[in-house]
């Protein structure tokens, strides 16, 4: 099972639900944490580890020394249409070398992360990308944003994407959003990524051009 060899490489124990799971099809999966339980209790984290799918592609989300995290319920607060009632949360901030990482079990050409923050402040939203899991392998680059001072980000989440250069492959990425000294201060939501079509994509591809080609050259022909 793909979930199970994943989980292998990781060298972790997680657990995937394997109900309608199918094989990647899509070219963008979005990861947007509906389908979570929720703390409603923002200042405690929860979770070590957490295991996610969308379209047949699996996830793991870690933190920097094996520290919580939570998946916080804003049920009830003024967030985005878009955001839903869960959120990815670092809860507290602990270092300044602390991060989100995040593994995918697919090669991805594109990712995007939304940061959103209630405070009144200035915060720096960073994104790694690796073509390794782990944020292992080599480090692809890195993209900035900013979420302004004196501004409620929630009606206008900041987006950074990292896009691979051609022939790259992104296996997972490392992200924070916060300042100095809380690096970790900032709510995370919709992490969208490009799929890197398969072989057989490709070919797929390939045909349906072909196909294209024929008929356009039947049409001018007549």
């Amino acid at each position: 099972m793909r979930s199970i060899a994943f989980a292998v490489r990781l060298g972790v124990t997680v657990g995937f639900s394997m109900v309608g799971v199918s094989i990647a099809s899509a070219d963008v999966v979005v990861f947007d944490f509906e389908g979570q339980v929720g703390n409603e209790d923002n200042t405690a984290g929860d979770m070590t580890a957490l295991s996610l799918q969308s379209d047949g592609v699996f996830a793991v989300i870690t933190r920097s020394g094996g520290e919580r995290f939570t998946v916080w319920n804003s049920r009830g607060e003024d967030v985005p249409g878009a955001w839903g009632a869960k959120h990815l949360s670092p809860v507290f901030n602990l270092f300044e070398d602390d991060y989100l990482v995040m593994s995918f079990s697919e090669p991805m050409a594109r990712v995007t992360v939304e940061f959103g923050d209630y405070g009144q402040d200035h915060d720096l939203a960073e994104v790694w990308a690796y073509d390794d899991i782990q944020a292992g392998g080599t480090l692809l680059g890195m993209s900035t944003g900013e979420l302004g001072d004196n501004d409620m980000r929630w009606d206008a989440p900041t987006s950074v994407t990292f896009l691979a250069q051609p022939g790259e492959e992104i296996w997972s990425i490392r992200f924070r959003g916060g300042q100095d000294p809380f690096y970790q201060s900032t709510f995370i939501d919709n992490i969208a990524m490009e799929l890197i079509p398969t072989p057989g994509t490709l070919a797929v591809m390939g045909l349906a051009c072909v196909a294209a080609s024929v008929r356009l050259s039947r049409r001018e022909t007549r």
